[in-house]
């Protein structure tokens, strides 16, 4: 399970839900940058979608390895926040899309230890805003809709099964636990013949001096919050093919199996939390 080879006749899916609520206007930092937390979800997400068109990229061309939805929730309702009426879109259609780019200093290590700064445009297919409420579970019932018709699509029953994050840094507004649960059963119950929905929660903080847990293998590991606990419940347990990419993230020994779910992370290890949840996939 989880080993199925993408393809451009077999890809795999992503979808991105992004918590638009009025506390994403709280400061954080990111990458030595203060910002709002939208900003900073926003600023993540767009490093992610150029990260998966470049892992695309060929001698011949881009080529269209994924299915990419991103979709955002907030007082003002879910929408998908690529600009068109389709959901999914492909990594040469990203590529493709004329859109806002910004410059951006990244900070890089050298293998001798030295720290060297750069500078790269980069496209801002995602805009920051916060609104009111936090519509969670709506949002996780279009996600499990977009999954479960993803999966029924005959080229992708063989295909390497969907991944799902989720970004948010408070509870929701709409739905019971019980609710919230229900309907992380149905995503994680959906999938193709290698494996079912990854559904992946990073919760954000902008509290620094908060203790954060990434990739936890019990509830234990989490603060003693009833909200923490209903997030480790709803996330998907890992498969063992990640196991080398988290062991390297939490700097460490780390008692597998782990459930993907992040509590108090910064933006900055939100970073690194999405891109575990993409590497793993083998592309031809």
């Amino acid at each position: 399970m989880y080993t199925a080879r993408i393809t451009r006749t077999h890809p795999t899916a992503f979808v991105i839900l992004i918590d638009q609520s009025g506390s994403m206007e709280e400061p954080t930092s990111f990458c030595g940058e203060r910002m709002s937390k939208a900003e900073a979800v926003a600023r993540a997400t767009n490093m992610l979608i150029s990260e998966l068109i470049n892992r695309c990229r060929r001698e011949d061309g881009c080529r269209d390895y994924f299915d990419i939805a991103v979709i955002g929730y907030s007082g003002r309702g879910i929408a998908s926040l690529l600009g068109t009426r389709q959901t999914f879109l492909r990594p040469t259609q990203l590529a493709g899309m004329d859109v806002p780019q910004t410059t951006l200093t990244k900070e890089r290590r050298l293998p001798n230890g030295q720290t060297v700064l750069s500078t790269m445009r980069q496209k801002q297919w995602i805009q920051p805003t916060a609104h009111a409420d936090t519509p969670m579970c709506a949002a996780l019932t279009r996600a499990y809709r977009l999954v479960r018709d993803w999966c029924r699509q005959r080229g992708n029953q063989s295909s390497y099964p969907p991944t799902i994050f989720n970004i948010t840094d408070g509870e929701a507004s709409d739905g019971s636990d019980s609710e919230l649960i229900e309907i992380a059963d149905k995503i994680r119950s959906v999938g193709t013949e290698d494996g079912k929905t990854l559904l992946i929660n990073l919760h954000i903080t902008s509290h620094a001096e908060l203790p954060r847990t990434l990739f936890p293998s019990s509830e234990e590991e989490l603060p003693d919050e009833p909200y923490a606990r209903l997030l480790y419940r709803m996330s998907s347990p890992i498969p063992e093919t990640y196991n080398e990419h988290i062991s390297d993230l939490r700097d460490g020994a780390t008692a597998f199996p782990v459930r993907g779910i992040s509590y108090n992370a910064s933006a900055t290890e939100l970073v690194g939390m999405m891109n575990i949840g993409t590497v793993s996939a083998t592309i031809t």
